[in-house]
């Protein structure tokens, strides 16, 4: 899932338990493992291949938060919760978002046919998930709007380099052994590029679709072309009608998984 959704289901997530004592920081670590891609060097095999049953120091405690992102992202990519870390793609993956962008695969196929552009159908088999993913944020975007989620993604980034930067570097450090400089660096494009103004850019379908062209070099000028992506991100759209029970379901798993929030 994307950021924007990662932070929407924390906050559902912590509304709903006795966790009152809440500072932003915690919302930076629990989409640490996306942002730490940023950095030109880091992959997110290296931000995701964490063992979920992670010991936690109580110094790094914050760690915790990070986990409830890798536990979101296995049930979105697998379907299970992936205890001794991230697993290797799989075509066949249960997953809510493979399992909602297996509809799409053969859509993906002819729009790369129609532009003449090689693709494997398992390359299309990992577009479509990530297409449904780059989609449900769009799909809960009242309840984003509701819970004021993006000003929140913002401040929590601004709170942590302006308060808790030591801690931060620190427990990141700890946790994925990338060196002080990475991490400030990354923080500071963060501050940068993720803005109130850039966000709300992005949430539209005319914003998704450029992200889409974008990430997999698709500029095309054709305007036939640019109808075809449009209809395949509002049909992904159109297959998202189950958002709250993949959240409600989540939620209870990783209940069940016996995560909790930290009091630190």
């Amino acid at each position: 899932m994307f950021m924007l959704t990662h932070t929407y289901f924390l906050q559902k997530f912590l509304a709903a338990t006795d966790f009152k004592n809440i500072e932003p920081d915690i919302y930076v670590y629990n989409i640490i493992p996306d942002l730490l891609t940023i950095h030109p060097q880091i992959s997110p095999d290296k931000t995701h291949n964490i063992k979920r049953s992670l010991q936690i120091p109580v110094q790094y405690s914050r760690s915790a938060y990070v986990i409830f992102h890798l536990l979101v992202d296995d049930l979105s990519h697998y379907g299970y919760i992936c205890f001794n870390g991230h697993k290797k793609f799989d075509p066949n993956s249960q997953g809510y978002s493979y399992l909602k962008g297996k509809h799409l695969i053969n859509s993906i196929l002819d729009l790369y046919g129609m532009i003449e552009k090689n693709i494997s159908y398992e390359e299309a088999i990992y577009q479509s998930h990530l297409i449904i993913e780059m989609i449900f944020d769009l799909v809960i975007l009242n309840q984003i709007n509701s819970l004021k989620t993006i000003d929140l993604l913002i401040d929590s980034i601004n709170f942590t380099l302006s308060n808790k930067m030591d801690e931060f570097v620190a427990t990141i450090n700890w946790l994925y052994k990338f060196g002080e400089d990475e991490i400030k660096e990354v923080m500071k494009k963060a501050s940068l590029s993720i803005t109130k103004e850039g966000m709300e850019g992005i949430m539209s379908i005319s914003g998704r679709i450029n992200l889409y062209r974008e990430k997999f070099g698709l500029k095309n000028s054709d305007q036939l072309f640019y109808k075809r992506v449009r209809n395949l991100l509002q049909y992904a759209k159109d297959l998202i009608d189950d958002d709250e029970l993949f959240l409600l379901e989540t939620a209870h798993t990783i209940k069940n998984y016996g995560w909790l929030p930290t009091f630190r």
